[in-house]
């Protein structure tokens, strides 16, 4: 059981729990998103969630999508090429470094870095541990989210990295779900980001798109930082690990746009808690370990959650 202190989230905004990162904090155990080939995992949970005072909240996670898992998967296998590009052995990367630690969207990736900012705040809402009927926040250990480093793509014979004012080497941070955010955007290059998109990425880099410049230049495809990892390696690796079958000709029955719905996170349950405050219980799948909890008003709630299993998310489709 994992259980969590008290937090309030703010009118209008959300709570994020990484139940992979906390349950190896519960279980003395490193516990990972991904097995070892990339194949994305998720856990079947019951949960329960406490107020004091009245409260609507929505459980949101990341969408179980043949989009979410492929990306995970292509992710996973560029990240090799690149350690791979760069003459980093496995052995180089420690014991903890072999797999994904991503974001759920540009929004946690923000909560976090308050926390780290702020390590008071940063308290608030972490796992709760026991001691003789005393509780106290867990101390924890080390848990880095994955960053990714590429440098920036430059378009044209005569645009020369000389001349850029972009920084030679850019790094960034992975979200599951949310579009790709810029840093720094600099014409005729790929610019630099904030923060990464996994489905946005995996979305730009299966299409293969022909975009004319103002100029009249032709740029096959767009830059995207998902293909940058391995600009420098085995150009045929994007084809050798192409893990979806091609669009028919017919227009598919969802949205294909590379920032539209399949980017987006997905509503898994609606909790309403009576107005003199309670306790409700329940159950739900969380793709890949992370839980969002979006609350419309400022209200203070516990979550208590029980991992009853673990397995793979393609095995939940």
């Amino acid at each position: 059981m994992i259980t969590y202190g008290s937090k309030t989230p703010g009118s209008g905004k959300s709570a994020y729990y990484n139940l992979i990162r906390d349950r190896s904090i519960v279980d003395s155990k490193n516990y990972e998103h991904t097995d070892r080939n990339g194949h994305v995992k998720g856990l079947l949970v019951n949960f329960q969630i406490s107020t004091a005072d009245s409260a609507n909240l929505s459980l949101i996670t990341a969408s179980n999508s043949w989009r979410m898992r492929n990306a995970f998967r292509k992710f996973h296998a560029y990240r090799e090429l690149m350690f791979e590009n760069a003459g980093v052995t496995r052995e180089e990367r420690g014991r903890y470094g072999h797999t994904l630690r991503p974001y759920m969207s540009p929004c946690h990736f923000t909560e976090e870095k308050l926390y780290a900012d702020n390590p008071e705040t940063g308290q608030i809402g972490r796992v709760a541990l026991f001691d003789c009927n005393t509780s106290s926040f867990a101390t924890g250990g080390e848990w880095t989210y994955s960053r990714l480093a590429t440098t920036p793509l430059y378009v044209g014979d005569n645009v020369l990295m000389k001349d850029s004012t972009l920084p030679v080497a850019d790094e960034w941070p992975v979200t599951i779900c949310g579009a790709n955010a810029a840093s720094d955007v600099e014409g005729k290059t790929s610019g630099t980001y904030a923060s990464v998109g996994m489905i946005h990425s995996y979305n730009l880099d299966r299409q293969d798109v022909v975009t004319p410049t103002l100029d009249g230049e032709v740029i096959s495809g767009p830059a995207n930082p998902l293909a940058a990892l391995i600009a420098s390696g085995n150009q045929a690796a994007g084809e050798i690990l192409e893990l979806t079958t091609e669009l028919e000709l017919e227009k598919p029955p969802y949205d294909i746009v590379d920032n539209g719905d399949s980017v987006k996170a997905q509503l898994q349950k609606l909790i309403k808690v009576p107005s003199t405050g309670g306790i409700v219980n329940g159950s739900m799948f969380v793709p890949a370990g992370i839980l969002q909890i979006y609350s419309p008003a400022s209200t203070a709630f516990t979550l208590h959650v029980e991992i009853v299993g673990e397995v793979l998310c393609k095995d939940m489709a």
